[in-house]
């Protein structure tokens, strides 16, 4: 009798697994560090072809594993929490038509703006640093038609009792209010073409003076918000992939330390 046995086999299986195990670190830290490195790209494109971008907007990029080789770059969140950023970059990164906003679909849901219609700042609206228009005068618009419920909550609606405190004003603040007007000129409230020559459909803030009123735009009704694709979202991505994982894998294979 005679018996064959493999020296060192427990050995050669333990090395084997050491080098899996090493190959599989490698590769996770690879694929971490390309998916940050593409998430910097992306945030430094957007600074390059967005205007004023805003800390939200900038934010909004994010970097999340999924599976065991896998990595995501881009506005995510299961629970929808960069939903309106996804609306918004994902225009900018596809063009057309956007969606609307939550303040377009309480004007059309209470029939103060038609269905399909968009949006924009007119000449008297308030603008932040970023050239959006201010949150706080389009909760005050919203509040004013009693239509803040779709985005804020029933209590702050202004309802008949606040509209009035409002237009009287104080001594030291101009009343005011907010009037409607669809296209072709009809007072929403009113039902009555309006004889301001108000040439814009919108909706305008009529300030009560000493001497008289004065009107501003504020929201100018448009039928279209389209836009035309320029945050080159998938390019940057691939490049910034394609330039770094293989020789991040290599370096980290190389020098076990810099993991």
């Amino acid at each position: 009798m005679i018996s064959i046995r493999l020296e060192g086999f427990s050995t050669l299986q333990h090395m084997l697994g050491l080098m899996q195990r090493n190959v599989e670190i490698s590769a996770q830290r690879a694929l971490i560090k390309t998916a940050n490195s593409v998430k910097k790209a992306e945030v430094a494109e957007m600074e390059r072809v967005f205007d004023k971008p805003t800390r939200w907007t900038m934010g909004a990029m994010k970097v999340r594993t999924t599976r065991k080789f896998e990595v995501q770059v881009g506005i995510l969140d299961p629970n929808g929490y960069y939903k309106r950023a996804a609306n918004y970059l994902g225009t900018q990164i596809e063009g057309g038509q956007r969606r609307a906003k939550a303040m377009e679909v309480a004007l059309q849901q209470y029939g103060l703006m038609p269905r399909g219609w968009f949006v924009v700042p007119g000449a008297g609206a308030q603008l932040d640093a970023y050239g959006n228009m201010s949150v706080g005068q389009i909760r005050q618009i919203l509040s004013w038609f009693d239509t803040a419920s779709r985005t804020s909550g029933p209590d702050q609606n202004m309802y008949f009792s606040g509209r009035e405190k409002r237009r009287k004003g104080t001594k030291k603040t101009a009343g005011f209010e907010y009037i409607v007007i669809q296209p072709g000129g009809v007072n929403s409230f009113s039902g009555k073409r309006d004889t301001r020559a108000l040439k814009q459909p919108g909706i305008y803030k009529r300030i009560f003076l000493g001497h008289g009123t004065a009107i501003k735009p504020i929201l100018i009704f448009v039928k279209g918000a389209r836009y035309a694709a320029r945050f080159n979202f998938e390019k940057v991505a691939r490049d910034t992939a394609a330039a770094m994982l293989e020789s991040e894998f290599q370096r980290f294979m190389r020098d076990p330390e810099a993991r």
